[in-house]
């Protein structure tokens, strides 16, 4: 009974120590999650692995492809790899498509530049038109109608005939 007993403390504290381990590997470090937010979630959610919530969904919370990115990447960083080096081997295992942020070459840094480029256009040309419509306004003669004194005279006389009637 003795030996029963010691054997189930036994098993009981083995049990308990691998469930710690793999709490304490369960565990990602904040670099992880931080370079996580570099990585696309191949999920179907849209988000990095380090932001994939699933918000309404059955379940809360990074979903287990964003668990396993995270955990390849800690793993990465635990074995000494560099921030560029981990990026370039999840480019090369999954394309570039991986990267939240696509490089900036290419297609991706015409992408990336156009809008900056059509907006410092348009606001050249918004500049340019309010100058061209202000210098037109400033090259229009006033132009006066011409009252002779007469006619003044005859208006002075009729508005004080109708504020003294």
């Amino acid at each position: 009974m003795i030996k029963f007993r010691q054997a189930r403390i036994a098993l009981t504290l083995a049990a308990a120590g691998l469930f710690c381990c793999g709490l304490l590997q369960a565990q990602i470090s904040d670099h992880a999650i931080e370079l996580g937010k570099r990585i696309m979630c191949t999920c179907g959610c849209g988000d990095t692995a380090g932001t994939c919530s699933h918000p309404g969904a059955a379940f809360s919370g990074p979903c287990e492809v964003a668990k396993a990115k995270l955990k390849e990447v800690d793993e990465r960083i635990a074995q000494g790899q560099s921030d560029s080096a981990i990026l370039d081997g999840f480019v090369q295992k999954y394309g570039e498509q991986i990267l939240a942020i696509p490089p900036a070459r290419g297609l991706n840094w015409v992408a990336w530049t156009l809008p900056g480029v059509a907006f410092s256009i348009g606001f050249a040309l918004v500049i340019l038109v309010i100058r061209n419509w202000r210098h037109r306004v400033a090259l229009v003669p006033a132009t006066q109608p011409h009252v002779s004194a007469e006619m003044l005279d005859r208006a002075r006389k009729e508005i004080e005939r109708q504020t003294n009637d």
